[in-house]
């Protein structure tokens, strides 16, 4: 059974309420699994007060999620003006500092653009001598629509961005502090961009555990097209493209008979019947063609645009019906061949039975190129593009029929037209 990431997120509830609710529905359709307090799944055990099963709560987590804003709420220890919500950050930095969760801070940005302007009229008040201590506090702390308590959330966001220890680790007095990022955020698309890398990359469950059976389906189809030998798989694409050269197959030659050196002819035939072993069925990844898991949303356009990983499963499915159908090539002629050989041990054979044969080779080392880069691209490696194989086995028919092929992108232009 798949593990799903788990989050708590802390805050006060009255005010990040439908904060809470809209971002607890985003992650649990991504397949995440969320603890908030104010819901019914939520752990509440009968013989612990609610402050102690918050913070037991946050053990189970994987990410613990802080949002500060304008409220202080409940207290925790209202001497010491801890909040609840300060107090389960507390605990989860201790998680943290021994690797068993991850923080993500943010603080609205009208509050933390508020805690600037109570410290530069801190500095104000100082400057004016008719005012007292205590007049000065009052007048900097004074509860706004910005914060009900400044001098708390003040203090707490300080305690989160752990400036003082940074300073004190900077001269070496003292160890640099971790997870001390905080996050303001005014919409909750800014939230969102700053969780969706914690969480399965971004991708929804659906898409992810897609994306992982596309992975799944592509190593069964190697399975059944990568040769084997001695003991050891083997990738065929530089022994095909050497031979394609090595025979050098012009249009002059296709109603000719070609010499080919018995070297050259046993490379041939072993390559020839290693692909005769290759039976790839595609059908179980052509459906992926028809759904949007390869597919990337552009907001400019507001449509959604194929990636290069799109693009790759057309040519594993391209390539995988060509082959199948070269595959079915009935060897005996070449066999037949292979027992007229000259005093040398050359084989003397027909130029269009050689472009035929070469053919084949060529879709298949080009299935195989193609679905091993879609297969590590999906399992989390960086896109590398699969060597160019070749169109034809005529090497002077290449260029030509590069200059005649028609791109995807042309025929886009076209229709748009």
């Amino acid at each position: 059974m798949m593990k799903r990431p788990t989050l708590f997120l802390s805050s006060t509830v009255y005010d990040f309420g439908d904060l809470r609710s809209a971002l607890k529905d985003y992650l649990e359709l991504r397949g995440c699994r969320v603890l908030a307090s104010e819901f019914t799944d939520f752990t509440r055990p009968l013989d612990e007060h609610s402050y102690q099963a918050c913070l037991n709560t946050i053990e189970q987590a994987d990410l613990f999620v802080l949002f500060i804003g304008r409220r202080v709420g409940g207290w925790y220890d209202q001497q010491m003006q801890i909040s609840i919500t300060r107090a389960e950050f507390r605990h989860a930095y201790k998680l943290a500092q021994q690797r068993r969760i991850r923080i993500l801070c943010f603080v609205r940005s009208d509050v933390w653009e508020h805690r600037q302007s109570v410290r530069d009229l801190e500095r104000a008040l100082r400057d004016d001598p008719e005012l007292s201590d205590q007049q000065r506090e009052r007048y900097a702390k004074y509860p706004t629509m910005a914060m009900d308590n400044a001098n708390a959330i003040i203090s707490f966001i300080d305690e989160v961005t752990k400036n003082n220890e940074t300073a004190k680790a900077v001269k070496g007095q003292g160890v640099a502090p971790i997870a001390n990022w905080i996050w303001p955020f005014s919409t909750f698309s800014q939230v969102r961009d700053a969780i969706d890398p914690l969480v399965l990359n971004g991708l929804p469950v659906a898409d992810a555990a897609g994306r992982k059976a596309l992975e799944e389906q592509l190593y069964v189809l190697l399975q059944k097209a990568v040769p084997q030998a001695s003991k050891s798989l083997v990738n065929p694409v530089s022994s095909v493209l050497k031979l394609r050269n090595a025979l050098n197959l012009n249009s002059s030659d296709l109603t000719r008979k070609m010499q080919v050196p018995a070297d050259r002819w046993n490379t041939l035939v072993f390559l020839l019947t290693l692909s005769s072993k290759a039976q790839p069925d595609v059908s179980a990844v052509t459906s992926h063609l028809g759904s949007g898991l390869l597919l990337a949303y552009d907001p400019k356009s507001g449509t959604f645009e194929q990636t290069p990983e799109y693009d790759l499963l057309v040519r594993v499915v391209d390539q995988g019906n060509l082959l199948q159908k070269t595959s079915a090539t009935d060897m005996r002629e070449l066999f037949e061949h292979g027992r007229q050989a000259t005093t040398e041990g050359d084989r003397v054979v027909p130029c269009h039975l050689l472009v035929m044969w070469l053919h084949g080779l060529m879709r298949w080392v080009e299935f195989i190129a193609c679905a091993k880069a879609l297969a590590r691209s999906l399992s989390g490696k960086p896109l590398v593009q699969p060597t160019v194989i070749p169109t034809t086995p005529i090497i002077d028919q290449e260029e030509s029929l590069a200059a005649e092929f028609v791109s995807i992108e042309e025929i886009r232009k076209f229709v748009s037209e």
